[in-house]
């Protein structure tokens, strides 16, 4: 489609919104337009809950339900983005009622370690990769863990799941996109929290 194409002399560039609120807006919003309880957008960030998108999705018709429901309850909400703009640096834009529109360019640390013999990445969209990271994960409480999910440099995503307190690296995985490893993770570990860089370092 001709839309989809990048304009000319540019390029696509991946970008993560947040549509934050605070928990008690939001889950009533939720419900009020029927989303499922295990919707795998529907992150904590922050102390609040926030409502996830990004460029992989086919669209951001949801979110705009969400912030019409908001805006007619009267509740405060914001969004947040992350624009990777190249390895190692990131825009970080903020937009709320009562408060000016800002943006900073920041630079930001590649948290994905390494592979190594001991906790290579497995591939979830292969059927190997997939049993490897349920046996790597099938004794993990979801209260006991929490994931990080970012665009990756070669265009997939990458989530590390680590355990809360140690941090140490349970198992690390990949896909193709980010709403595949939501899935995936919230499949394996019901509501286990997914973190999300969207606010720039310090």
């Amino acid at each position: 489609m001709a839309e989809k194409e990048p304009a000319e002399n540019g390029r696509r560039l991946h970008v993560t919104t947040l549509l934050v609120a605070s928990r008690r807006a939001l889950d009533n919003a939720l419900a009020e337009l029927g989303f499922a309880e295990d919707d795998d957008r529907v992150v904590e960030h922050d102390g609040r809950l926030a409502f996830l998108t990004c460029s992989h999705e086919e669209d951001c018709d949801d979110m705009f339900a969400l912030i019409t429901e908001l805006s007619a309850r009267g509740e405060s909400w914001e969004l947040q983005s992350r624009i990777d703009t190249e390895a190692g640096r990131a825009i970080f834009q903020s937009f709320a009622r009562h408060r000016p529109v800002e943006a900073v360019d920041a630079a930001v640390e590649d948290d994905v370690e390494p592979e190594t013999d001991e906790s290579p990445a497995l591939d979830v969209e292969t059927a190997e990769g997939l049993q490897a990271l349920k046996r790597n994960l099938r004794r993990v409480e979801p209260a006991d863990a929490f994931a990080t999910i970012r665009a990756g440099r070669d265009g997939r995503a990458t989530a590390r799941v680590l355990r809360r307190g140690s941090r140490r690296l349970l198992a690390t995985a990949t896909a193709s996109d980010e709403a595949t490893l939501r899935g995936v993770l919230r499949e394996i570990l019901p509501n286990v929290m997914l973190d999300v860089a969207m606010k720039p370092p310090g």
